[in-house]
C-alpha cells in the first residue's frame, strides 16, 4: 500500500456507481484520486499543476469521448499513462489500437483484474 502513496490517478466516469467503485478500489490500494464526471470537468484538472500518474477514463463519455480526452491530455502530458474503461467486449481484442502507455479493460471487470491492470501501469515504489 505505502508504495503508491505518491501516485495520483484521475478517474473520469459518467456512471456514478462505476466511478464510486473504481475510486474505492484505488483508495483501498493507497492511491490518491481525482474525480471528474466528463471531459469538461477533467480538462481543468489535466491542465492544472497537479501531478497525475494515470488517467482512467470511460471511452463513452457524454460530449468529448475518452479517446479524444486522452489525446488532448497527452498533448500537455506526453508521458501520461491511460487506462480506458469500456462496455464493449470487442474493444478488448482487436478494434483498438493502443499507443504506448495505454491499455483497456472491459466492464464489468473483476476487482482483482482491475487492480492488476492498474499496478502494471504504474511504477512500483
Amino acid at each position: 500500500m505505502a508504495d503508491h502513496d505518491k501516485s495520483t490517478i484521475l478517474v473520469v466516469e459518467d456512471e456514478a456507481v462505476i466511478q464510486l467503485l473504481v475510486v474505492d478500489i484505488l483508495n483501498d490500494l493507497g492511491f490518491a484520486t481525482l474525480e471528474a464526471k466528463d471531459a469538461d470537468s477533467a480538462i481543468p484538472l489535466l491542465e492544472g499543476g497537479e501531478n497525475i500518474d494515470l488517467l482512467i477514463t470511460d471511452i463513452g463519455l457524454p460530449g468529448m469521448n475518452g479517446w479524444d480526452l486522452a489525446r488532448l491530455a497527452r498533448k500537455s502530458r506526453p508521458a501520461l499513462k491511460v487506462l480506458f474503461l469500456t462496455g464493449y467486449e470487442a474493444a478488448e481484442r482487436q478494434d483498438l489500437e493502443m499507443d504506448e502507455g495505454q491499455d483497456v479493460i472491459v466492464k464489468p471487470f473483476e476487482t482483482g483484474e482491475f487492480e492488476a491492470k492498474v499496478r502494471s501501469m504504474l511504477p512500483a515504489g
